[in-house]
Formats: structure tokens, sequence, C-alpha cells
């Protein structure tokens, strides 16, 4: 019988027979009249022969599992034989997808890429690459008669430029050729965003084909990967890498007034910002923000908060709403004129009256973490930016509306909230202290100078595709 409704089907598991059942998610293997459980949120799919387009359950298959231990993970397959339909439907790869069997060049050198940033989020990238994502590869690729071997370049990162000198060195010039690529890219949001601004800054070709990521998700915040669905499950991307869909992924381009510049090495130096088209400027996927966003991701990017995940962020917010002089928190000044589109189609300026903020981003993703939905009117990779605004309010406001984010929302439709689909913003900043001149464009702080501005607006050109 089939397990659609949770009767049993006979099959084995590492060659004993065993009775499956498939309910609410979970398989339950009953063997020798004890049960075992494998959930569908560690599952990372079936495979069986890759070259025939057929959903047989007789044939022998592969259960690619994840199997937890104390403080990370493993890949476990599972041999086994007759699954209920319901389950193989469900969780069978096909066939291995066209992006992860792009060509290699005719000297031979490979257009796949593994790239591990060793540095990102809690320093975990090379271990899943070694126990999860190489084993995953191996195991599939070996399955299908398609490939003999693996046939992809691994690069581990370890400095800041790592990621940006072999985009710049490799992938531009190829996609200036017209050769298709794929990175698989076991990092953060920052990751990502290096790619970005080195193909968007960098000149491109008529001939230029974009890129495809496939994103492993290892950030803090991961806030790309939670707002495109890559962390539905416990797999970190894996089953989304091997079944899903390249996209566009939409950008944004903020130019900044002619001294602002890269705070670095925790604040304590600084790097000229980048020129385009006469202007510094920096691009970004996730989010722009002044006053409270940036301040606390500012405040909060040391190596001493780095160690609590994205707990960081917490903490540095609540010093950040309760200074230890008991002056509560900052409000900001400066000058905000938002961008936005009329009903005939046409741009018009419209300049918020209120010159003091607590809260401000523009964003075009919904989660900027798994369980903070800032934008709840964002679609997956829609390219629409929105702005969400905070007034003069107390500190415990503030708190509270943050508070609903993490909540799955509800902040957005509060009257203290501004929240609009927008084009861009600009703002002029009115602050004498340079703390308080500080942007953030995905996780990387800008130091405006004194009477300085900064205008951020979606990007005209996107040049990279998200497996999704």
């Amino acid at each position: 019988m089939d397990a659609a409704s949770g009767y049993p089907t006979t099959g084995t598991a590492l060659g004993k027979e065993v009775e499956f059942r498939y309910v609410d998610g979970t398989l339950i293997l009953r063997c020798d009249g004890e049960e075992s459980y494998i959930y569908d949120k560690d599952v990372i799919g079936v495979v069986s022969d890759l070259r025939a387009d057929k959903k047989e359950v007789a044939q022998p298959q592969l259960i690619l599992r994840l199997v937890w231990l104390a403080v990370s993970s493993k890949i476990e397959p599972l041999a086994v034989t007759n699954l209920p339909q319901s389950y193989v439907e469900k969780h069978l790869i096909l066939r291995i997808p066209k992006y992860l069997l792009v060509p290699p060049n005719q000297d031979g050198s490979q257009n796949l890429h593994v790239v591990v940033s060793t540095r990102s989020g809690m320093g975990e990238a090379r271990q899943y690459y070694d126990d999860v994502l190489s084993k995953t590869l191996s195991t599939v690729m070996n399955v299908s008669h398609d490939i003999e071997r693996e046939k992809y370049n691994v690069h581990f990162t370890d400095s800041e430029g790592s990621v940006t000198d072999m985009v710049e060195k490799v992938i531009l010039s190829r996609a200036n050729e017209g050769v298709e690529q794929t990175v698989i890219l076991l990092s953060g949001d920052g990751g990502v965003v290096d790619i970005v601004n080195v193909l968007l800054s960098g000149s491109r070709s008529d001939k230029y084909v974009k890129p495809t990521i496939g994103l492993i998700p290892m950030g803090t915040g991961n806030a790309l990967a939670n707002s495109s669905g890559l962390n539905r499950d416990s797999t970190r991307g894996l089953t989304r890498l091997l079944r899903g869909i390249p996209q566009n992924i939409p950008t944004f381009t903020t130019h900044f007034s002619p001294e602002s510049a890269f705070l670095t090495d925790e604040g304590r130096k600084t790097q000229p910002l980048p020129i385009e088209s006469g202007y510094r400027s920096v691009h970004g996927v996730v989010v722009c923000s002044w006053a409270l966003h940036a301040s606390l991701v500012a405040e909060s990017d040391t190596t001493e908060y780095r160690k609590f995940g994205s707990e960081r962020f917490q903490m540095a917010a609540k010093e950040l709403m309760a200074p230890d002089d008991g002056s509560g928190p900052h409000v900001y000044i400066g000058k905000i004129t938002l961008y936005k589109t009329d009903d005939k189609g046409q741009e018009y300026s419209e300049e918020i009256p209120d010159n003091r903020t607590s809260y401000i981003v523009a964003t075009m993703v919904s989660n900027f973490e798994k369980s903070l939905t800032i934008s709840p009117a964002s679609k997956t990779l829609d390219g629409q930016m929105r702005v969400l605004r905070f007034g003069d309010i107390s500190g415990a406001d503030v708190m509270r509306l943050i508070g609903m984010a993490m909540n799955g929302g509800g902040h957005e439709k509060n009257e203290m909230a501004q929240y609009a689909p927008i084009n861009g913003l600009k703002i002029e900043f009115d602050e004498s202290d340079s703390r308080w001149r500080r942007v953030c464009v995905d996780g990387r702080i800008i130091q405006v100078e004194e009477g300085g501005w900064m205008e951020v607006r979606r990007s005209k050109n996107d040049v990279l595709n998200l497996v999704a």
C-alpha cells in the first residue's frame, strides 16, 4: 500500500526487511519490533539511477540524511528499497541539475567552484564542507552515470579579500567570455555581496553570462537564505542546491558623499570607497540602513561579539537602548527623502517632515534572521525595495516593534511605523558626532563625513543568479 495516509509498505534498509510508514513529515522504520525515525527537515534527498526519468520504488535507493552530533552534523546515506511512493515523490532527485554540470574549459579547467569561507559566522564552513557537502556531491555524482568523478575546484578563503580576488581573477573574466559558471558558496550574506560588488563594479562584455550561486548559509544572520527559503529545513540549502531553480538576485547601489569611507579593524581604521560614475559607491543585496540598525551592526562587529552568533545583535541593541550613563537611546538627526512611483508610473520625491529617526532600513528581503521578519510584504527575490522607519519614539516602543517583527510581523502596521514600497531614498546627515553617521550596507559599515549624504536605489543591472 502507499503510505500517503500512513499505511505501511514493506522494503529493506541496510539489507534488513523493514516496514515503512510516512506520516506528517516523518518516515517511520519498523524492524525487529523497534522503530526509528527520519524527519523531512533532515533529508537532503533520495537518489537512485539519476539517468532514469522515472519514480520507480523497487530499485535500490539512498536516503541522504543529516545525522546530528554534539556540535555539528554529518551526512549518513541509508540504502533502502521499496520506499513509500509519497515519500519518493517528495524527496527523489531525478537528475543532477544543469548548473552542477557546467562543462569545463578547453584547457580542462573547471567552471564549477566550491568556495569555503572559513571565517564566516561561527567558523563552521570548513567542517560542513568536509563532513556534509563534499560527501553529498560525491554520493550524488557517483550514483549518476553522467559523471565519473567529482569535477569542481575548491577554494578555502582565509582573509577578507579572498572571495573578491577569486571573482576578479576567475569568475568575471570567464563570464565576460560567455562561459557558464556555478559557485557553491559556503558563506554568509557577505560572500554574496563580495561577488556582487566585483561583478557590478567591473566591466561586462556583450557576451557576459550571469554566474549562478548555490548558497550554503554559514553566516550569523543569513538574510538572503532566510528570505529565499534556503533555510526552511536543517540541510542549510542542500535540498535547494540539488533541486532548485536559478533565479535573478536583485541588487541595489548606494552612492555616498565624497569623504565617506569603510570602517575596518573593528572601527579603528578607514578604507576609501570605490568610485563609480563619479560617486563613492557600494552595492548590496539585503539592506542599507542608518540609525539603530546600522549602529548595532557596527557595535557588534567585533571578535568578542561574533562568538555569540546572531545573538550579538540583540546584545548590542540592549546596550544602545539603555546606555550606562542613563541617557536613553540616541535619536538620529537627518533629512530623509523617499523616491516613490505614482499611479501613472511616474517617480516623485517625498520628504519626511520629521528629521528625527530611531530606526530606518531600505531592504529587498523579508527576513534579516530566521525569526526576524522585518519586511513581511517582501516576496522571494521580487526586487521591490521597501522602507521601514520609526521616528522619534521611546526605546521601549522601538524594542516592542522589533519584538513584533521577531514574532512574524504586525509592526509594519503600527501607527508608529512607516512602511512602504520605494524606488530608493536619500539621507542628508545632521549629526556632529561621527558615531551617529554610520551607514550599514549588507554588514559593511560606512562612515559618512559631517554634512555628508547617502542615496540608495535599485540597481539597473543584475549580474548573478541564486539557486532557490
